[in-house]
């Protein structure tokens, strides 16, 4: 792999850019430490939403509990049988992890619930069941960049 120089503005970058990942980190922490006063302070009151002046400011503080249910699907699958299939409903989590394997399945349903893929288009424009003037003004090609930047553990 080429090397990219490191001039000292790019290590100037990347030295305030580590420290702000630092600061974001503890900015992070602390919000969700003042969160949970804030949680604590107002679990017990009747009025979900809280309309405080503090130095000057109007705030809105809205608290709500909302009951997070975990069923044990192995034990309930084998408990109900055939009947396990009457309490699901479509998971994202699940859907998105099993997609590779559902192209069948979700073929009829494509029309309602399917995004031209780039990989398919040229796949079809490769074996000229589609031409490249039918797809002339339909489209927008833009460049998304990403950067991420990683401590890396010593060896």
């Amino acid at each position: 792999m080429e090397k990219v120089e490191l001039t000292s503005e790019m290590a100037e970058v990347l030295e305030e850019y580590t420290k702000l990942q630092q600061e974001e980190r503890e900015l992070q922490e602390r919000k969700h430490a003042l969160q949970e006063k804030l949680k604590v302070h107002l679990r017990g009151e009747a009025k979900r939403v809280w309309f405080p002046e503090v130095a000057g400011e109007h705030l809105k503080i809205s608290y709500r509990s909302v009951p997070l249910v975990e069923y044990d699907e192995e034990v309930l699958r084998s408990r109900l049988g055939d009947r396990y299939e009457s309490i699901l409903e479509p998971d994202m989590r699940k859907l998105k992890a099993e997609l590779p394997n559902l192209g069948s399945e979700l073929a009829p349903l494509l029309g309602r619930i399917g995004s031209p893929s780039p990989d398919k288009v040229k796949e079809a424009l490769h074996e000229q069941t589609v031409s490249a003037d039918e797809f002339k003004g339909a489209f927008t090609k833009t460049m998304k960049e990403y950067i991420t930047v990683a401590h890396v553990p010593p060896e």
